[in-house]
């Protein structure tokens, strides 16, 4: 495309979290401010020593603009000083390169703005954005975008990754590769995070009998409430937990020989399966359907001014109030 110069004007990159989407999104505007990109049979490239290269690597190049949350958000002052730059020609090269991170995390007011750009962009300019999903983005964001999906390694190639690297007990690599979303730094951090004991705390809480559910909730809210990182870790593990808990539901209905087998093949917790049997009993279908969308809220939340703690006690109060 940039042989031909049909190179479009704005690209999306999209992916789970750790799945290689600010590296390509970097690697893309170094390619395109490089003044001699080297185009082979194999993947283009950048010649590594021309001016532009070198100022990119020095991070000192004009004509690369990087724009990221300030906080928790990305503003609507951070895309009109964007509009401001963009209506400058290039210092440097023939075209600037504008990478917008964290996309999902654009307010509306910004977004609005932002779509302006898009619609009618400046000659010579090229926007990279990066987000988790397309979904997280206005539909009218996405549209004037090409979108490029960024898809990180298979579950299985995941799991003899961390078995190789003995990150965890073999026991536990397929609950680690599936919350781990193709990514194996995502996997190390997590097991820094101490990941195991999150989420044996969190069954624990299932599994207790309405009294001593009510204690533990403000234990647990108090643990995971100090960060907004925990909040969203715990909320994580229990939507793993509500997946495994629809399927089971699914699969009831089929000879014990075939639940164990299709169980241990579906489930993100397969070491947990007989306590999730028993707890599985306790929600409906819809119960467990409205907690997702309860925990969308929760996530939202979080980028707001709302308290954690309140956060916290609202994601886990679930479990007792709908219990049967």
């Amino acid at each position: 495309m940039m042989e031909k110069g049909l190179l479009a004007h704005a690209y999306l990159l999209v992916g789970a979290s750790e799945a290689g989407k600010d590296i390509l999104a970097f690697s893309l505007a170094k390619l395109l401010l490089c003044e001699k990109p080297h185009f082979g049979k194999d993947l283009p490239s950048p010649c590594g020593s021309c001016s532009g290269c070198l100022k990119f690597e020095h991070q000192t190049h004009p004509d690369l603009v990087i724009l990221k949350p300030q906080g928790a958000m990305i503003k609507l002052n951070q895309i009109r000083d964007l509009q401001r730059a963009l209506s400058f020609s290039p210092l440097d090269s023939q075209r600037r390169v504008c990478l917008i991170l964290e996309a999902q995390k654009i307010n509306l007011p910004a977004a609005n703005a932002l779509l302006k750009t898009l619609e009618e962009p400046p000659g010579g300019n090229h926007l990279i954005l990066t987000a988790t999903s397309a979904r997280t983005l206005l539909p009218t964001i996405v549209s004037r975008c090409q979108v490029i999906h960024c898809e990180g390694l298979s579950v299985r190639a995941l799991i003899e990754q961390i078995k190789e690297e003995r990150l965890c007990h073999s026991d536990l690599a397929q609950f680690l590769a599936c919350f781990s979303e193709g990514s194996i730094s995502k996997a190390r951090d997590l097991i820094e995070q101490d990941i195991f004991s999150v989420r044996e705390n969190l069954l624990e809480f299932l599994k207790s009998k309405r009294e001593k559910a009510l204690f533990m909730l403000f234990v647990l809210s108090k643990q995971i409430s100090n960060k907004r990182e925990n909040i969203l870790l715990a909320v994580q593990v229990i939507r793993t937990f509500l997946r495994d808990l629809m399927m089971l539901k699914e699969i009831q209905g089929k000879d014990r020989k075939e639940q164990k087998e299709l169980g241990v093949q579906i489930l993100f917790n397969p070491d947990y399966e007989n306590e999730l049997q028993a707890i599985s009993h306790r929600f409906s279908s819809q119960n467990l359907a409205e907690y997702c969308q309860w925990l969308d809220k929760v996530e939202w939340l979080l980028d707001r001014n709302i308290s954690r703690e309140f956060l916290a006690e609202s994601a886990l109060i679930f479990w007792i109030r709908k219990r049967r």
